[in-house]
């Protein structure tokens, strides 16, 4: 058979092979180095990022802190709550979230020294008001929005937790026809539950368009 290739050197025939095995090379050097950047949970927080018992604080450096562990902690147990100790201000709020990823927080609020012992929330976001000096409350935002009917059961289901009535479905049905007659929101309330050692309100913001968004509003048991 005649040679196609008669001056070709003998290197080209392994350059298919030579370019394969860079590649799988390129492929494991990567693995190795940015695979644990990806996947690395955030290191140990700094002095400065936290207080002296590991609770968050709120000041610059423990919001950076806050967004890369996503796991806030906040002390109820003693109310009142000092808010420049954990670096809120004297009267206002901040508000923690959305996450840059999407994912949600894992809020941890502790209620008292013994049972019943606060809660966990999974939660987009959430926001520490203060006023006079003296952390008031912490409002935790379920994620999304629901018609009245799966309102009422997440409602209704929380309440079995947090200790509160649940507002009735037909109130929510209610609330979502005076906002689209009204042209705006409509909010139902719970009463104040206190199972969790804390008082919890659940409050469904009910829009025209059918849907209602739902959040809690967290205070100290006493203070």
């Amino acid at each position: 058979m005649t040679d196609l290739h008669p001056h070709r050197p003998e290197w080209v025939r392994w350059l298919p092979a030579m370019i394969l095995g860079a590649i799988i090379l390129g492929v494991g050097v990567f693995g190795v180095l940015a695979v644990p950047r990806l996947t690395a949970e955030p290191g140990p927080a700094q002095t400065d990022q936290v207080t002296d018992l590991n609770w968050s604080v709120f000041s610059e450096e423990g919001l950076a802190y806050i967004e890369a562990a996503r796991t806030p902690r906040i002390d109820l147990s003693a109310p009142p709550v000092d808010a420049a100790s954990i670096g809120l201000p004297d009267t206002g709020s901040v508000a923690v979230g959305p996450h840059a990823t999407g994912l949600d927080y894992r809020l941890v609020l502790i209620a008292t020294d013994a049972e019943p012992n606060g809660a966990l929330f999974l939660a987009p976001s959430f926001t520490v008001s203060t006023s006079g000096g003296q952390l008031q409350s912490v409002r935790v935002d379920e994620r999304g929005a629901r018609d009245f009917r799966e309102t009422y059961l997440l409602l209704a289901e929380r309440s079995v937790d947090y200790g509160y009535t649940a507002p009735a479905s037909t109130r929510l049905a209610e609330a979502i026809s005076e906002a689209r007659d009204a042209g705006a929101p409509v909010t139902v309330r719970s009463d104040r539950g206190t199972s969790t050692g804390m008082g919890i309100v659940a409050e469904a913001t009910c829009f025209g368009a059918g849907f209602c968004s739902v959040s809690y509003i967290v205070t100290p048991a006493v203070g």
